[in-house]
């Protein structure tokens, strides 16, 4: 059985989640700053662009070799054997990068890769990756195509929506029991619900959307509806009860038609923070809430205040809560949180922030 090696890219801080994944997989990943290395087959490699919720793509490593001038970059580039690759009217967008290294114009350093393609013609499509890093190429094929976040539900939106793999990351990191309710009281577009009831019901992410490994010469179709159909048989219908709320009613039809597209069926409802009514006495409140980066509004302190209330001593006392914001003076108000891990989400420095059950609140799962 061919093997070969991969690259599995995610957000920077969500790398152990993404190791996780792959374990689940059968493939096993040395993380590394910003994605994880691995050894993967043809079908662990349509497997992982299908069912990773954290990843964001997958990159397949064609070649890797020294270079230190045009000479012997175009004599590296000659050794690739592109042919299981790309078909010869594929087009092909290469990109390059590259740093400490004699070969710093990456412009020049495109043409002669696209030169030494033999196949295919320039344009957006199949995605050639090179990297240079002090004199050393590697070169990649891309097998996603579109990042992984894109599921292909989430074409209504809301303010300052998470991106649909930080979503997931949050949830998993949550350690969320899926016996148990989960609640998202500023639920936006309903990603982080979407998301949960996918985890629950173990649907596969990527099920309702194409791959750029689909237009490899060696594809086999047969053998990618093996892999889709093992994926459909670990499906159930069981859910726990799972809600998103917003006092955004625009929010709750996004969520809604977008849920609808997901194919699951969370409850949205359009209330404010303290109209919420707990469901159980034990739970999961898992959110990206506002935090006053990229949301206008007022003073956002008396919000949290009322928050960190309902998680102490209100109806949500007994609940575990996860949340993703900056771990600064204003998450600080909900009282003592535990960082999980560190990432960024829309270009701003956040903390997957968790606040466990409190002891004297466990009560038997249902």
């Amino acid at each position: 059985m061919n093997r070969f090696p991969t690259f599995t890219v995610c957000a920077p801080g969500l790398e152990a989640i993404t190791v996780g994944e792959l374990a689940k997989i059968g493939v096993s990943g040395n993380p590394t700053h910003g994605g994880v290395n691995a050894s993967m087959t043809m079908a662990q490699l349509m497997t992982a662009n299908l069912r990773l919720r954290t990843a964001t793509r997958v990159l397949v490593r064609v070649a890797r070799f020294p270079a230190d001038g045009f000479v012997t970059l175009a004599e590296g580039l000659a050794k690739i054997d592109w042919h299981p690759w790309l078909l010869e009217d594929t087009q092909v967008d290469v990109t390059v990068s590259s740093s400490q290294s004699k070969l710093y114009h990456t412009g020049a350093v495109q043409e002669r890769v696209l030169d030494a393609l033999g196949v295919g013609t320039v344009g957006p499509g199949q995605v050639v990756s090179v990297r240079i890093i002090r004199d050393e190429v590697t070169v990649s094929i891309d097998s996603s195509g579109e990042a992984l976040h894109k599921r292909g539900y989430r074409q209504a939106t809301a303010k300052a929506p998470i991106r649909e793999t930080l979503a997931a990351a949050l949830i998993l990191a949550s350690e969320w029991d899926r016996r148990r309710p989960l609640l998202d009281p500023f639920c936006g577009s309903g990603t982080i619900p979407i998301e949960a009831a996918m985890i629950a019901r173990r649907m596969a992410p990527g099920r309702n959307r194409p791959f750029a490994f689909q237009r490899w010469p060696q594809f086999d179709a047969a053998a990618w509806t093996r892999v889709v159909a093992g994926a459909d048989a670990d499906v159930i219908d069981k859910m726990p009860v799972i809600l998103g709320s917003d006092r955004d009613e625009g929010a709750i039809t996004a969520s809604r038609s977008n849920a609808v597209r997901a194919g699951v069926a969370p409850v949205f409802t359009h209330a404010a923070l303290s109209e919420i009514v707990a469901p159980a006495p034990v739970g999961w409140l898992i959110t990206n809430p506002p935090y006053g980066e990229r949301v206008a509004g007022g003073d956002l302190r008396d919000l949290y205040d009322r928050w960190k209330s309902l998680m102490g001593e209100g109806a949500f006392a007994g609940w575990h809560l996860s949340l993703i914001a900056p771990h600064d003076a204003l998450t600080r108000r909900l009282g003592h949180l535990d960082s999980a891990l560190r990432t960024t989400n829309g270009g701003i420095d956040v903390d997957v922030l968790r606040r466990p059950q409190p002891e004297t609140a466990a009560v038997p799962a249902v």
